[in-house]
């Protein structure tokens, strides 16, 4: 009885299935409806125009849209072109923008967006379609500056903003003492003064900020380093060994070294000496004498690696022992040893308040003070590490920034975004916040 029950429901079940065909009924609502027709469009591109050959154009029968996702090159022209399009069929009346008669080898312009309407070789079907032939309108190799905010605090022109769990923490150290810290909790918009910190009973060098070993490190101008776990209580290190300079944190090679704070101390003759600190129970490793033009304040700096992976710190600018301003450019893989890197003097004039920072595989240095306490808004570029440099493309300048010229604080976020905080112009603090990036930047894999 079960095996019958079953067999009489299979059969049912399958007559159920195939009655819309039986009955001759289709389940859509009519042919002219479903994303196939004998009018649409098989192919579109550019087959036989030199240099577009390779952009795919994507054909959407659903909504009737014939696109590129991938924009054509920068200046293309795109207001003359012979397209290469294939029809499932047509009967030749094929019109553009539904006035011109279209037929193949004739040229259009696709500056504008215009329609194609095709009829069926049957002349039963017609299928309209929008053409958009994307281009890109700014160059992608130019940078692109914006004010995010103009409520930056205006403490001092001097600050150090980093990344800290998601967050902008700026920070400031008056000549008064201590340091004053302000947190963005919105990309940088705006910014809310932190809690007093406590336990810095010196004037702080802001620019000696640096993260190491689960604690941030500061140096005090009269050589004593402090450390705190959040930014917020610091204590004194227990090693009395007097730091003249604490320039950042260089990471270790693989296999071969530890991660270690690198600068510069002074012996037990009072000899200045460049040193590296791998922690409070290691003390400070001395290395080699500093020579008398190194700067040892108001320099800038960047860490990188070499294309072997090997960490590095470089400096350009500040002041030496003397007071004289530095106007080569310094490196080190081990914090005991610097080289200047230029063989000859660089085409740039000394200065000190100025920023390095790497980006698009390159060194770039920015603003700052010369001999005369002059601003130069200038970008220069390195693409040898600093060995030579020259004044960037016109395409790459921060012409826009009209102030903040000097002591600015720049990072750059995932090597995509240049972020660029404070700093003073004359007597003028800066209360902006500017973000930008190389257009191409903002596209995978560029």
């Amino acid at each position: 009885m079960n095996k019958l029950l079953y067999s009489i429901g299979k059969k049912v079940c399958l007559l159920v299935l195939l009655s819309p065909v039986l009955l001759g009924v289709s389940s859509c609502h009519s042919f002219e409806d479903q994303s196939f027709s004998l009018a649409n469009v098989q192919h579109f591109g550019f087959d036989s125009v030199p240099g577009i050959t390779r952009y795919v154009f994507y054909v959407d029968n659903f909504a009737g849209l014939i696109y590129n996702n991938d924009s054509l090159p920068y200046q293309t022209r795109i207001d003359s072109l012979v397209p290469s399009i294939v029809f499932f069929s047509s009967n030749g009346n094929v019109f553009i923008n539904d006035t011109m008669l279209w037929k193949p080898g004739d040229v259009l312009d696709f500056s504008r967006p215009l329609s194609l309407t095709n009829t069926s070789d049957d002349g039963k079907h017609q299928k309209k379609y929008r053409i958009r032939v994307n281009a890109h309108q700014i160059n992608p190799d130019s940078m692109v500056m914006n004010v995010l905010s103009s409520r930056f605090p205006t403490i001092a022109a001097r600050n150090k903003t980093i990344s800290y769990n998601g967050l902008f923490k700026a920070f400031f150290a008056p000549d008064t003492g201590s340091v004053i810290s302000y947190t963005s909790t919105d990309q940088g918009l705006t910014w809310s003064a932190d809690a007093p910190v406590s336990g810095l009973n010196d004037t702080i060098f802001i620019q000696s900020l640096t993260e190491f070993k689960g604690q941030y490190y500061l140096l005090g101008k009269q050589g004593r380093l402090y450390y705190s776990a959040d930014l917020n209580q610091w204590s004194g290190s227990a090693d009395s060994t007097k730091v003249v300079s604490l320039f950042a944190k260089l990471e270790g090679r693989k296999f071969l070294s530890e991660d270690a704070l690198v600068g510069i101390v002074a012996d037990n003759s009072g000899d200045l000496r460049f040193a590296r600190f791998e922690g409070e129970s290691e003390g400070w490793e001395c290395g080699t004498a500093v020579p008398e033009n190194f700067p040892l304040c108001e320099y800038a700096l960047t860490k990188y690696k070499t294309v072997t992976d090997v960490p590095y710190i470089s400096l350009l600018g500040g002041k030496n022992a003397s007071g004289a301003l530095n106007g080569d450019s310094w490196s080190t893989m081990d914090g005991l040893y610097w080289i200047k890197v230029n063989t000859k003097p660089l085409h740039i004039e000394p200065r000190q308040g100025a920023s390095l920072f790497h980006y698009d595989d390159k060194m770039f240095y920015y603003g700052g003070l010369d001999s005369r306490g002059l601003c130069d808004n200038t970008l220069y570029v390195s693409g040898n590490n600093g060995v030579t440099w020259s004044a960037a493309d016109t395409l790459l300048q921060f012409y826009s920034i009209d102030g903040g010229l000097a002591y600015q604080d720049i990072f750059v976020e995932e090597g995509k975004y240049i972020w660029i905080f404070g700093g003073e112009s004359g007597s003028n603090i800066s209360n902006k916040v500017w973000k930008g990036n190389i257009h191409r930047k903002l596209f995978p894999g560029k």
